[in-house]
């Protein structure tokens, strides 16, 4: 038997259930534009009806429905869209920080460009030309002093340009780190939050979509592996360290970048290893060019700088031959031992190989001097390290264009006009060298070959970058817009479900009004005949 005031119980409830949809759907038109807010729904079910089934029943036919309640508040949102964003979203994350990293290097590179390394190298070797022309203008031998230290310069400006963007890119390291740690100490904050709301039987939505937003920001920066137990906690590993663990946090350090598999740590240590890679090469080409193996022809009449070996049998003044491969002494005037032959066959260690040939216009005649040096001693030249001669810069006369010097008298004097090694120099911007081998595509050729394919390999790298990093993008933005169709607020909906709330609202209110008018018609219009 049910209650005379059954009709108002049943009211209340439908009261109260539309209500609470009515403020859910406000609160999702509030966070309509609230990023990595998901939308929340009310679930409602009918009420337990009048007399269930027991011992004892009415005689009433039917079950009497008692009204509508709620049975939870819960979020709309796909787990598996979730997983797949974040993985999508780390490796967009990497290949963003990859893509910035390689246009900075082209622009290091700056080529193709009329101011450029290439076109540096190309009025270096183009002075040496002019030298070849007259080894005695004052002009030529200050523009190929000149054009060595634009040279150097723009050597050492691509090494500081490269040695800036390397401390940038850890910087960036130690600031990612930081960030990501402040975002791994809330994630547990909320774990908490969450624990302890939902231990008393509550949906913790709008915390589980903060946590949410804080994972989508924490796959950015690095690789994420979630793992979730049934109560709702959260568990996150990433970069090889299980960072999360319920409420406890175990931070990152700078180091632990090494691991990350993907996000924009492991960005900046794959843009470290571009950077180290573009160091190499360069480094490759210079030096190679100041020590690589040339094969050089002098010709007959040449007087030795210091001790050396010919490729050929040669003979001397006196008429003594020397075979291939012994030491010629220093100072010898020799010509090739075969006489149809005008030259003779020399090997030398590069660029500062063949200059230490030849002789400088200074009397008595000194060789054996390098036209390049290094800065710390060293016998291997760098983009960092290489540097002119201190010696000619301050002395052109030391630059050695001539090959040979004549007797007169009993003093040497070097022959002004002869330009044998300077013509042997400028031959080098021809000269096919073999470089180190997987540095670049090229193993052989000219330095001007080395170089193109330098920029060539740097520019293919760049644009994969930009593929990827484009293909990752549209790939990222496919699936969340996937993620808001389902979590995501339609204003429209919402409006819709206003109207539906209200007026489901309005009718129990009604339905209330109805039932209070019949009670007070029993209570206080009935059984008053006769009074």
């Amino acid at each position: 038997m049910f209650s005379t005031f059954h009709g108002l119980e049943t009211s209340k409830r439908a009261l109260f259930t539309q209500r609470v949809a009515l403020n859910t759907m406000g609160h999702n038109i509030a966070n309509a534009a609230t990023e990595g807010y998901s939308r929340q729904r009310v679930n409602m079910t009918a009420t337990r009806p009048m007399d269930a089934p027991a011992f004892a029943r009415s005689n009433a036919p039917g079950q009497i429905g008692t009204g509508v309640e709620y049975s939870s508040v819960v979020r709309l949102r796909d787990n598996y869209l979730d997983m797949q964003f974040r993985r999508e979203n780390q490796s967009m994350g990497e290949w963003g920080v990859r893509d910035a990293t390689m246009r900075s290097l082209e622009k290091i590179i700056n080529e193709p460009s009329e101011s450029g390394l290439r076109a540096v190298m190309d009025e270096f070797w183009n002075s040496w030309e002019v030298l070849n022309r007259d080894p005695q203008l004052l002009s030529a031998r200050v523009d190929v002093v000149g054009t060595a230290v634009n040279l150097v310069d723009t050597l050492k400006h691509i090494d500081t340009s490269l040695n800036t963007l390397a401390a940038d890119l850890d910087n960036n390291i130690g600031r990612k780190v930081t960030e990501a740690n402040n975002i791994i100490e809330n994630i547990a904050i909320l774990n908490g939050l969450i624990r302890k709301t939902e231990g008393l039987g509550n949906n913790a939505n709008d915390y589980r979509d903060k946590r949410d937003l804080l994972i989508d920001q924490l796959s950015t920066l690095v690789d994420v592996e979630v793992t979730e137990t049934p109560d709702g906690i959260l568990s996150i590993t990433s970069a090889g360290v299980q960072v999360v663990n319920h409420e406890a946090v175990v931070p990152l350090a700078a180091a632990n970048a090494a691991g990350a598999t993907a996000g924009e740590l492991a960005g900046y240590e794959a843009s470290k290893a571009e950077v180290e890679t573009l160091r190499q090469q360069l480094n490759a080409m210079v030096n190679t060019l100041m020590t690589g193996t040339v094969e050089v022809q002098v010709q007959n009449g040449y007087v030795a700088s210091k001790d050396m070996v010919a490729l050929v049998d040669v003979r001397l003044e006196n008429g003594t031959v020397i075979p291939a491969g012994e030491t010629i002494p220093e100072g010898s005037r020799i010509e090739a031992a075969d006489p149809a032959q005008s030259f003779i066959r020399l090997e030398v260690n590069g660029f500062n190989g063949l200059h230490q040939l030849g002789y400088g216009l200074s009397n008595p005649p000194s060789g054996n001097r390098s036209f390049f040096t290094t800065t710390d001693g060293s016998a291997t030249f760098t983009i960092a390290n290489i540097q002119v001669n201190p010696d000619i810069q301050k002395n052109t006369d030391l630059i050695a264009a001539s090959g040979k010097y004549d007797i007169v008298g009993t003093d040497a004097q070097v022959i002004r006009g002869n330009s044998d090694i300077a013509h042997a120099i400028a031959g080098l911007r021809d000269k096919v060298f073999t470089y180190p081998q997987n540095v670049t595509s090229l193993s052989q050729g000219t330095t001007d070959d080395y170089f193109r394919a330098l920029t060539g390999d740097l520019g293919i790298r760049a644009a994969n970058t930009t593929r990827n990093y484009n293909n990752q993008r549209d790939l990222v933005d496919a699936i969340n817009m996937r993620r808001q169709e389902v979590s995501g607020v339609s204003l429209d909906e919402e409006m819709s479900d206003m109207i539906r709330f209200q007026h489901a609202y309005n009718a129990a209110a009604r339905n209330m009004t109805a039932v209070d008018e019949m009670l007070d018609r029993i209570i206080n219009g009935m059984g008053i005949v006769g009074r």
